[in-house]
């Protein structure tokens, strides 16, 4: 989605959050395709909860997420559910890093870059997403302990494919241009 006019920083043209509070993504529990992360495993499965006649409102994102969360201001390992993720090919780009909140169920929730203004107070590239992993870190502990959304927090690396291609590999969410 383009960036809503109640976020006043002029950098961000489009928020691509891991969130669904700005982006939204297609019903995906109508079909039930995800996996325990809430996510698809690959393109395919990810295009099939998108009707044919509505794909040109959507582009395709992949998430690679760090097994790691934070908790009361420090980092602690997080163990994955049992995935079976198709890795990306060349026709994803990396976009940059999201911090997101997950403290009810299996799917992310918030992103205090987005939802809570901070990237106000945090550099940000045009997609509302930080470039820096270790920044991305920093910041995990940091909205973490400073009660942005309840927590605990993650790292999500995040890329998007603007063009649908053939079946392609991907562990894939799909949001609203």
């Amino acid at each position: 989605m383009k960036r809503p006019d109640w976020l006043k920083v002029a950098v961000v043209e489009e928020i691509c959050s891991v969130s669904e509070c700005v982006s939204e993504g297609p019903d995906r529990y109508e079909h039930w395709l995800h996996n325990d992360l809430s996510f698809y495993n690959g393109p395919e499965l990810a295009w099939r909860v998108v009707p044919e006649e509505v794909r040109h409102e959507f582009d395709l994102y992949a998430y690679g997420t760090f097994p790691v969360k934070f908790v009361e201001g420090r980092q602690e390992p997080f163990e994955f559910p049992p995935l079976q993720i198709q890795p990306l090919d060349s026709s994803f780009e990396q976009l940059g890093y999201d911090i997101v909140s997950r403290s009810v169920g299996s799917s992310f929730e918030c992103s205090p870059l987005s939802c809570n203004h901070m990237a106000k107070e945090v550099g940000v590239n045009r997609c509302c997403l930080v470039d820096e992993c270790e920044l991305a870190f920093q910041l995990g502990i940091k909205f973490e302990a400073g009660g942005c959304e309840p927590g605990p927090y993650y790292v999500v690396e995040v890329w998007r494919q603007r063009v649908m291609p053939p079946s392609t590999p991907a562990n894939a969410s799909l949001k609203t241009r």
